[in-house]
């Protein structure tokens, strides 16, 4: 019986994953340099970024439904992804209050799904890789920081979220990579 990543996600779509990783990666770094004006931009851009990751992640889920038992677990992650993004775009002004709080939870729910993704490579795989552990729960350390203290300021905020974006994406990356390798 085949032991691979093949069996769990499908790998023809590796490139998806690395696209993911390198534009969580590019936002976590614009996040990063450009502080006081992302946060005034933040409410509007994650509104929208939420629903087009929730868009991938169904794309995703469906690609991956005969080769993952999980594949119904990315497809609700998806479609909570659409939900919540589409709820954002449409209340703006109420989304930058309130965005501490939303960010947080998102951001946790990513570190969730990343860290039972790997759990999934790592039983049927071998090509499960260390770095994708520690990617995902340095996620998940930067979402309880943004969920703790949401009245520390809006630096705190963007700065744990530009982190928790540039480890999601080196986790995305590194999967995309693995996957990429098991193609035959």
């Amino acid at each position: 019986m085949e032991n691979t990543l093949t069996m769990n996600m499908n790998n023809k779509y590796w490139w998806l994953q690395m696209l993911l990783g390198i534009a969580f990666i590019g936002f976590g770094l614009w996040f990063w340099f450009t502080p006081a004006e992302t946060y005034i931009t933040l409410a509007v851009f994650f509104s929208y970024w939420i629903f087009i990751t929730g868009i991938f992640e169904i794309f995703n889920a469906f690609g991956s439904s005969k080769h993952s038992g999980q594949w119904v677990l990315y497809l609700i992650g998806g479609i909570i992804d659409l939900g919540i993004g589409g709820i954002l775009m449409a209340h703006e002004n109420l989304t930058m209050e309130i965005l501490p709080i939303f960010l947080g939870f998102w951001l946790l729910f990513r570190a969730i799904m990343l860290i039972v993704m790997y759990y999934e490579l790592k039983r049927t795989s071998k090509g499960a890789s260390g770095m994708l552990l520690l990617a995902a729960i340095l996620s998940g350390i930067f979402a309880l920081i943004v969920l703790a203290k949401p009245v520390v300021g809006d630096l705190a905020i963007v700065y744990s979220t530009a982190f928790a974006f540039f480890f999601i994406g080196v986790y995305r990356v590194i999967l995309g990579n693995n996957l990429r390798k098991t193609i035959k």
